[in-house]
């Protein structure tokens, strides 16, 4: 009995050890890469992302140090030691002397200064927002590219038969003899087959390059693994922006304006630190001075000094004026910039959803008519060329123009798809902040 179970427990470990492997493998043999799991994953690796966190803590942490006053001045010496004897008690004014002194900033520059950093701060939520919808895009844009390359190899593999079979009916046409068909028809059709092979070679030589792109967002696993087959399903957008006022409405959600906000505060917030440097700074400061009893035991009194010293911009021109006009000019050229991503987002928008018009009426074109249409002449030409009625140039061209119109449409899909994902860039926004 114990032999038994001895022998039981090895074996339901191995059992369980092959099950989980056997799992493992067939996870890793079917594991595809969806559109949206390469976009989480992109986003989820951003070091960008971290390191603009890290950023925002750290103009968190100045914003604290910045609203401090200065550190105190604490000063130690003697002061008028006798050069004849250096005797302490010699001299009525020899002193040991310890002073403290506290520097106080222009004006409102420490709340000025600390707000400015927490401005700085607030830009960064928002840059990561924007960060995040372009990653987006990028992977998006290089994710169909490789999309596309897979599976027009796919298409050029399916119909590779077909060449194949039209080659097997020349050559027995040609073999059959009694003019059924000619050499160069032989000729021709298998020159056509070897072009297919080099069209597919070129095809798979771009797709490797894309997937080395997407190589730059995805780990090795990813890359490595094949696309998902199905089309990703991206709705067009409803949002209808039809002028540039109603635009601007919209965009001020997107998350470039809403830093491009932070950052003309932030310019505003200059200038008003600009016009503190017309105001003085203030020093306060006070001294102990020791002094030991005359020679003849006479005590002598102990002193205390106080100060208050201040300077004055009396002239401003040329130092103080200067430096607030270039901050003026500066957030002005800040509020043109803002004007600037206004026109870009629309134009591009309107770019896009122009674009998007164009490839809709050709899928449908393509979908409703064209594709049955060139499959119904490939078919027909081949009736006609198997029961000798018909050209073999004919039949070849209808091969030809019957994948080249699935690739065509293929690439219409996916430019669609394209386009898509650029208006879902451009229509991105965040929730401002809450004041």
């Amino acid at each position: 009995m114990k032999i038994k179970v001895n022998l039981l427990v090895p074996l339901a470990f191995f059992g369980v050890t092959l099950a989980f492997s056997a799992a493992n493998s067939w996870s890793q043999t079917n594991f595809v890469v969806t559109l949206d799991r390469a976009i989480e994953r992109a986003l989820l690796d951003d070091d960008w992302l971290t390191a603009n966190t890290e950023i925002e803590r750290s103009l968190l942490e100045e914003a604290i140090s910045a609203a401090q006053l200065p550190d105190p001045r604490v000063s130690v010496g003697l002061a008028n030691i006798p050069l004849d004897t250096f005797e302490f008690a010699q001299e009525p004014m020899t002193q040991f002397r310890v002073g403290f002194n506290q520097t106080f900033p222009r004006g409102d520059t420490l709340k000025l200064s600390e707000r400015q950093k927490i401005q700085q701060s607030e830009v960064n939520p928002y840059l990561r927002d924007d960060r995040k919808a372009r990653v987006s895009l990028l992977v998006s844009q290089l994710w169909l590219e490789s999309y596309m390359s897979e599976q027009s190899v796919a298409l050029i593999e399916a119909d590779r038969s077909l060449f194949e079979q039209l080659v097997e009916i020349t050559s027995s046409r040609y073999t059959a003899g009694a003019g059924l068909a000619r050499q160069q028809d032989l000729i021709r059709a298998e020159l056509e087959l070897v072009r297919l092979d080099d069209r597919l070679a070129m095809i798979r030589q771009q797709q490797d390059s894309n997937k080395q792109k997407l190589s730059q967002w995805l780990p090795d696993e990813f890359i490595s693994a094949p696309l998902s087959a199905e089309l990703p399903e991206l709705s067009p957008p409803e949002t209808q922006l039809s002028g540039l006022s109603e635009a601007a409405d919209f965009f001020e959600q997107h998350p470039r304006i809403l830093a491009h906000n932070k950052q003309i505060e932030v310019a505003q917030t200059k200038i008003e630190l600009a016009q503190q440097s017309l105001k003085p700074s203030y020093s306060v400061g006070a001294s102990y001075g020791y002094r030991d009893n005359a020679p003849m035991g006479v005590n002598r009194a102990d002193f205390v000094s106080l100060e208050l010293s201040f300077d004055l911009p009396l002239f401003p021109d040329k130092r103080q004026k200067p430096l607030i006009r270039a901050s003026q000019y500066n957030a002005s050229a800040k509020q043109i910039e803002r004007t600037l991503i206004f026109k870009d987002l629309f134009s591009s928008y309107q770019q896009a959803m122009a674009e998007l018009a164009i490839l809709d009426e050709r899928q449908s074109l393509y979908v409703d008519t064209l594709l049955s249409q060139i499959n119904d002449l490939t078919e027909a030409t081949l009736s006609a060329y198997t029961a000798d009625e018909g050209d073999f140039e004919e039949v070849m061209r209808a091969y030809i123009a019957e994948l080249n119109t699935k690739i065509e449409l293929l690439q219409i899909d996916v430019a669609r798809l394209r386009v898509i994902s650029r208006l879902n860039y451009l229509l991105a926004r965040s929730e401002p902040e809450k004041e």
